[in-house]
């Protein structure tokens, strides 16, 4: 069982089961992490996470990696790369951006 220290509070129970036929458990997690965030805005054509032009590139990334966790090892590996990779560049909507926080917005 996994658990997490919320600031301020006790441990917390986190369920993460991932599906049976999941490879690569992290890079499945990580994909559904993102895939929560980064979701189609009713209003217009724009992610409402991080603004971009939907579907974003964080939107379009987590959803390979979502495919890949399921696939061989190889291809898991590879994608957890780029996933990682993303994450280095600013303003991409993934980790520490928050809605409407962008300076320009495409």
């Amino acid at each position: 069982m996994n658990h997490t220290r919320m600031k301020g509070q006790g441990m917390v129970d986190v369920d993460e089961a991932a599906p049976a036929e999941i490879v690569d458990r992290l890079l499945w997690r990580d994909a559904q992490q993102t895939l929560g965030r980064h979701m189609a805005s009713t209003v217009d054509d724009t992610c409402v996470w991080c603004g971009w032009r939907w579907p974003c590139s964080a939107r379009r990334l987590a959803e390979r990696a979502d495919a890949a966790a399921r696939r061989p090892w190889r291809e898991a590996w590879t994608l957890r790369h780029d996933v990682n990779s993303m994450r280095s560049l600013p303003g991409r909507g993934l980790e520490d951006n928050v809605p409407g926080s962008h300076r320009y917005r495409r």
